[in-house]
Formats: structure tokens, sequence, C-alpha cells
């Protein structure tokens, strides 16, 4: 026999569950790294010559995801093979 519930918040078994994703607007150097596709080191290096805006919050430098997606917009598209690093540099003749 089935008794109705008096109150219909209570319940027995489990409760529904929640899921909740939250998107930062701003990104450290790895974070920024991780959404972009390239080294916290390369976000670095962009933030020192200027190609990358970057906003101080708390004593941090981020950007945001806006200031990412113009800068990779800025990029010019390239094609074929990169230029050889360290002892594989080629030195033009």
């Amino acid at each position: 026999m089935v008794h109705p519930r008096k109150n219909l918040n209570e319940v027995s078994g489990t409760s529904p569950t929640i899921s909740l994703s939250i998107q930062p607007r701003a990104h450290r150097p790895p974070g920024c790294a991780a959404y972009v596709g390239c080294t916290p080191f390369a976000i670095e290096e962009a933030w020192r010559d200027g190609s990358l805006k970057y906003l101080v919050i708390g004593g941090s430098r981020v950007s945001t995801t806006q200031q990412l997606d113009e800068w990779i917009d800025s990029l010019e598209e390239q094609s074929g093979r990169l230029p050889g690093r360290g002892k594989f540099r080629v030195e033009a003749a």
C-alpha cells in the first residue's frame, strides 16, 4: 500500500543533479595557453612584445577571451615547413 506524501518537498531517494558550467572571462598564462593552443611562454612573450593586450587584476596579468580572440585573428595564417630551431637552425647564407 502506497501512502500519499503530506509534504511534496520531503522525498526519499536521490535528489536531482544540477550541472553548472562557469566560463572564466579572463585567464592567466596557463589558461590563455590552453584556450589558444600554445605554451604559457608564448603568451608571456606576446604580452612582452605588445602584440597581446592584458589587464592587471589582483597583481596578476590576465587576458580576456575577447583579447585572445582578437590576438589570434590578427596573426597571419601560414603554411609549409616551420624554420628549424636549436641545432636544426639553418643560418641564412
